[in-house]
């Protein structure tokens, strides 16, 4: 999905769980989820009593489709069965790990899913974003939606080949929306605060009129009625307060004086993180970083507090430190990992951080970011004190950075990961994002650990182990965090974006309000 159908989806959705950050948040006004473990684990799933936008109740089907679609049970024929190959095209979760068929208690509106081994997306594995009604009446062509979603559940209980071909058909092209944002209604149902009134077409793209959704029966309930989500285009600022109330844009050289003087007029601002940070990767499998005493020296050269001013200029403070590279800045496990990598002693400054002789650093980076060219430039200079000389491996865009062999050392924005895979895909031996060039069989071994570790408390505890890893290898320094501004019209009150890749300025929206007069 694309950063603005996860906005969108925020607060249209109703959801058992969402991650923030580094911690889970529960909704029970949607339902709750438990985990028995033992030699089966057990997920249990337990609606409430939330109800799609169209009045029709959100129940066991709902569920079950959900899960068939985010398990990816029936990709796979079955021992004794030639049927298979029902793709659903959802995004995979912990709940591929599913032993079987899951349970159904009809009564309580809730399913056990049963578990080869435990996960640790447990809480937020079954994504319940279609309603099964709609797919029943799309794929089947059933004019009843009671009648439709018990059809789609029978289907999934019975492994009924036929009718799932048909049904995962439906749940993959019935709710896209096309380019010029034409959808039916049944696209546009909701379970969340707010349902989509309109898709259309503005100034600066495409644009969706949100208006609050009478049949939520969460805590959260919206204060504005309707809401326009529209593309921040260059002018956005200048039209705050007048066609925009809020406007989200990332903090450059060009809007610092207008942000500023909009603050010194009361204009809210508010800063926060996507999600991403900057960090400086070394190569480890071939050059000068080979040694990782060598690559501890160099590490301790790095100004890491100077580089944010090198890179940001006035919009410097915007920048918040970071000291660790799995974990968000504020949260429980960023502290604990704080403590207990060792970052800051290993990667002080010392005597230690003087070059081996002739040592030379070759850096790729984004010649296109103003932040990685002042960057560049403080660390050039920095180091070069030490006696390392630093040669330019720049490139003309991002997605060129680990192109070519000459780079010793890739400076580069990089996502927090939120998943074992993510984590796997950065940091693993083999991921398809890992810049080292090499990896840690016990690095890989406790992502794998992690990914089969329920216990929240004991997968912090593992993922601060990799944590440590990554410190005990001297392989990357993380720098700051790259951060969002938010300017808001006076007449709206409790704006407060969160940080984070996820719909860090609509996620709150329903704690908006008008300001009081």
């Amino acid at each position: 999905m694309t950063d603005g159908n996860l906005d969108i989806a925020s607060v249209t959705r109703g959801a058992f769980g969402t991650l923030v950050d580094d911690s889970v948040e529960m909704d029970e006004t949607f339902g709750k989820v438990t985990m028995e473990g033992g030699d089966q684990p057990r997920v249990r799933y337990d609606l409430a009593k939330p109800t799609w936008s169209d009045g029709v109740p959100i129940d066991t089907a709902d569920l079950m489709l959900a899960w068939a679609a985010s398990s990816g049970y029936f990709r796979t024929p079955k021992e004794g069965s030639p049927d298979g190959n029902v793709d659903f095209g959802g995004v995979p979760t912990g709940l591929t790990k599913s032993a079987y068929i899951p349970e159904v208690d009809e009564g309580a509106r809730a399913i056990e899913v049963p578990l080869v081994v435990p996960v640790v997306d447990w809480r937020t594995a079954l994504d319940v974003a279609v309603p099964a009604h709609v797919v029943g009446q799309k794929a089947l062509k059933i004019e009843d939606p009671i009648e439709a979603k018990e059809v789609v559940e029978t289907a999934i209980e019975e492994s009924d080949t036929a009718k799932l071909t048909k049904i995962a058909e439906a749940w993959k092209s019935t709710f896209t929306v096309a380019e010029d944002g034409k959808a039916s209604e049944d696209a546009l149902l909701s379970s969340g605060p707010y349902k989509i009134s309109k898709i259309s077409t503005g100034e600066a793209g495409q644009e969706v009129d949100l208006e609050a959704n009478p049949e939520y029966a969460g805590e959260a309930k919206p204060t504005y009625e309707q809401v326009r989500l529209t593309p921040a285009g260059p002018d956005a600022l200048n039209s705050l307060g007048e066609k925009v109330d809020v406007v989200q844009v990332a903090p450059t050289k060009g809007n610092r004086k207008q942000v500023r003087d909009l603050e010194r007029r009361d204009y809210g601002v508010a800063t926060a993180n996507d999600g991403t940070m900057w960090a400086l990767t070394l190569r480890t499998d071939r050059g000068v970083f080979k040694r990782k005493e060598t690559r501890t020296a160099y590490l301790r050269a790095v100004p890491r507090g100077d580089i944010s001013e090198g890179g940001a200029g006035d919009w410097a403070e915007a920048y918040e430190a970071t000291d660790v590279v799995l974990f968000p800045p504020g949260g429980e496990g960023y502290q604990i990992a704080t403590e207990d990598s060792g970052f800051s002693t290993k990667f002080r400054a010392s005597e230690d951080a003087k070059a081996p002789p002739g040592a030379r650093v070759c850096i790729s980076y984004d010649k296109s970011s103003a932040f990685a060219s002042g960057a560049y430039d403080t660390i050039a200079n920095a180091v070069d004190d030490e006696g390392w000389s630093t040669a330019d491996c720049g490139v003309s865009s991002a997605d060129k950075l680990l192109s070519g062999n000459r780079w010793d050392a890739v400076l580069a924005r990089i996502p927090i990961p939120q998943t074992p895979e993510e984590i796997s895909a950065q940091w693993g031996t083999k991921g398809s994002r890992n810049a080292t060039g090499g990896g840690d069989r016990e690095r890989d071994r406790l992502i794998s650990e992690l990914a089969r570790t329920a216990d929240p408390y004991e997968a912090r505890d593992v993922r601060v182990e990799i944590e440590k890893s990554l410190v005990r290898d001297s392989i990357v320094v993380p720098i700051v965090m790259n951060p969002t501004v938010t300017v808001i019209d006076k007449k709206v009150d409790s704006v407060r974006p969160r940080s984070g890749q996820v719909a860090p300025l609509v996620s709150t929206i329903v704690e908006w309000s008008p300001t009081k007069k």
